[in-house]
């Protein structure tokens, strides 16, 4: 602890209701409407298989460390027939696998027990499959909208056609507005991709595209992979301003900012307890929220661990008033806040401005290598250094100045011991501090 100060917040999770939201946050705390507090949330979706969804899409939003949805049919007759291998490798390096039915027929007049079976199967399908991980969201064939009661049953939202700029709270989870693109469709060019991402920032909305093939390879309404590319260049220099996730990520985050109940339970001049609750089931809403509360008077900066792990935080000023802001998982453990003198604030100013950002590294745990993704918007000297759990550097692995761009570091833990650490990312006067695991 830094100058003995502690702030411990208390998170915890309850199940989900059907009677919908409840969020109460109390004075001084906020939660972000998207991770980060950023404006926009943007989601890439892409149906049916196409071969240049795993040749090219996937590498490419690797390449950038931003994360897709595939919406695939499970039918082995289908016409691209669903090749587990490459959709389990997808899952596992973060993309979602959802469920597009099992044969991809409309369910315009279908009956209900054929919806029912085609909703069911396709999830049994894809959570037997690709082992692991859940399947809870859907997109309609054809965008024909079924039974909204019979396939909340199984998935937490469906994606649907509208052609408009979602809601940060959709009025129906179950059909969810996304933008189709390609040559048949009128999203085509970068520009076109771009122009639909800055439309929601007013809104603070959720931009959701919908794609088929890429390039030639047969595929409906081909988008190119240059304007792919440069749609992803766009959003990597604007990290600040598009929070670039899943469907499936969106979706969650959206129920659990919303269900989310705040209030501190005890204060004196060293501690604040802070209850946290909602109404979630946490095997299938796990993901992080983005909290953020002003630092208390006399506080210049603050570390921020939960479950006694460091965890993605920044301390910003907004408006001259300084804030701690961070991400953390409901029913994760205690988090907390510890007061600190050396943390760089950052000046939240126009959103054209960005900051550096980084990724968390991939694998994680691993043996003995793993990397670490980051973006400068301009030339910066970037150090990079290690710490043990009694916050001692183990390791100064890198100290160097690099141009604007993309960047990765390959992070080599051969002469370390298995076990937790903290990796401290330093980018001119912005920090980031993550939790890595080595295993051996």
């Amino acid at each position: 602890m830094k100058n003995g100060i502690l702030l411990i917040v208390l998170f915890s999770v309850t199940m989900l209701k059907s009677s919908g939201f409840s969020q109460t946050v109390e004075t001084p705390y906020e939660i972000g409407t998207w991770l980060g507090f950023r404006p926009v949330a943007v989601s890439y979706t892409f149906d049916d298989g196409c071969a240049n969804q795993f040749a090219v899409a996937i590498p490419m939003f690797d390449e950038f460390n931003f994360k897709l949805t595939l919406f695939t049919v499970t039918s082995p007759t289908w016409e691209t027939p669903p090749d587990w291998e490459k959709l389990q490798a997808a899952a596992d390096s973060g993309h979602e696998v959802a469920s597009h039915t099992v044969t991809h027929t409309s369910f315009t007049g279908m009956d209900d027990e054929t919806q029912e079976a085609e909703l069911k199967d396709s999830k049994e399908h894809i959570e037997t499959n690709v082992v692991g991980h859940h399947c809870i969201t859907m997109a309609y064939p054809y965008c024909n909208v079924g039974n909204r009661s019979i396939c909340k049953k199984y998935y937490i939202a469906a994606r649907g056609c509208s052609g408009q700029v979602e809601k940060s709270t959709p009025t129906d989870f179950m059909n969810t507005c996304c933008f189709l693109c390609g040559t048949n469709h009128g999203v085509k060019t970068a520009q076109h991709f771009i122009s639909k991402c800055e439309s929601g920032i007013n809104s603070n909305g959720w931009t959701i595209f919908l794609i088929h093939g890429i390039d030639d390879d047969g595929g409906y309404s081909p988008v190119t992979s240059d304007v792919l590319r440069e749609s992803l260049e766009y959003l990597d220099v604007n990290r600040d301003t598009y929070w670039v996730a899943t469907y499936r990520n969106v979706a969650q985050y959206i129920k659990e900012r919303n269900s989310a109940s705040v209030s501190e339970s005890f204060a004196d001049d060293n501690t604040i307890t802070v209850q946290v609750t909602d109404t979630l089931d946490n095997e299938l809403f796990n993901m992080p929220i983005t909290i953020r509360r002003p630092l208390p008077d006399g506080w210049l900066s603050a570390d921020v661990t939960q479950n006694g792990h460091a965890v993605n935080k920044r301390v910003v000023e907004i408006d001259q008033v300084k804030y701690v802001m961070f991400d953390v998982v409901p029913d994760s453990g205690n988090v907390i806040i510890t007061k600190s003198e050396d943390t760089p604030v950052q000046h939240m100013g126009a959103l054209t401005n960005p900051v550096p950002s980084a990724s968390q590294n991939f694998p994680n745990p691993f043996n003995p290598t793993t990397t670490i993704e980051f973006s400068l918007p301009e030339k910066e000297t970037v150090h990079l250094s290690l710490f043990n759990s009694l916050g001692q550097m183990v390791k100064e692995h890198f100290y160097h100045e690099l141009a604007k761009g993309r960047h990765r570091i390959t992070l080599d833990a051969s002469d370390l011991i298995a076990g937790q650490y903290i990796c401290k990312l330093q980018i001119g006067s912005f920090v980031d501090m993550k939790k890595i695991i080595v295993s051996k």
